[in-house]
């Protein structure tokens, strides 16, 4: 496939997506008798809208996705790119999901603990004997409890990022490939040059740490700090804010 010919597919089959027989759970296969290539509209359910894909397959259902009547018909060489690996739909006919999907994520703030327990260690020696000691063992991690009694002050600020894929054919392996837009505040960020996104994998967290009292545990919020740039809720269009 030449370069203009891929150009052609990103322009003018807009609903070209990469859902490879990798995904498991795998129905009854439908009874569709059509010769000519084509794949079919999947769609599948959420509780933020529902994702619409198209699949060079026949089955019922692939993982959370159902088999619809509704297809477009492709080319031999189109097929290639329908066995992508990854589970990616066209980001810019699934906005509603998407735009659904960043109002659904907020910052939040997890508390870093530590504290100190003393343990007694035994052993049994090869004549039967048992020797033991008590040693201090000290325990810190990352909690969600504000109120955790072994809280420190340190918080850190956890952020949700986005990032979304292109297609590219690669002329050595000659086989398409992912390209990783790397991770954006908003969506709108990557998805005119990166229109592919992971319907299970489409979201990374940053953090940032900050030192706090006690006392103000309890009543900092995420909010309070200014660490990241947040996604333009108050724009619901997917135009006009592409970069």
């Amino acid at each position: 496939m030449n370069k203009p010919r891929i150009r052609k597919i990103y322009k003018e089959i807009l609903a070209l997506i990469a859902i490879p027989f990798l995904l498991t759970g795998c129905g009854p296969k439908s009874e569709c008798d059509i010769k000519q290539d084509h794949v079919h509209k999947y769609i599948r359910k959420t509780n933020r809208g529902t994702i619409v894909t198209y699949m060079n397959d026949e089955h019922l259902s692939r993982g959370n996705f159902v088999w619809q009547d509704d297809l477009l018909y492709i080319t031999k060489d189109d097929k290639n790119f329908y066995n992508t690996k990854g589970s990616l739909f066209y980001g810019p006919d699934n906005w509603t999901y998407l735009y659904n999907l960043m109002s659904s994520k907020y910052d939040y703030l997890e508390y870093y603990y530590e504290y100190e327990t003393d343990d007694y260690i035994s052993s049994t020696d090869e004549d039967g004997n048992e020797n033991g000691y008590w040693t201090t063992t000290t325990h810190t991690g990352w909690t969600s409890n504000a109120k955790d009694v072994n809280n420190t002050g340190k918080i850190r600020v956890c952020h949700h990022r986005y990032y979304g894929y292109n297609i590219v054919y690669n002329y050595k392996t000659k086989i398409y490939e992912r390209v990783e837009s790397g991770a954006k505040d908003d969506v709108r960020d990557f998805i005119k040059d990166y229109p592919y996104v992971d319907s299970d994998d489409c979201i990374k967290t940053v953090k940032k740490e900050h030192q706090v009292s006690k006392k103000e545990l309890t009543t900092v919020k995420a909010s309070d700090f200014n660490d990241f740039r947040q996604p333009n809720l108050a724009d619901t269009e997917l135009g006009g804010k592409q970069k």
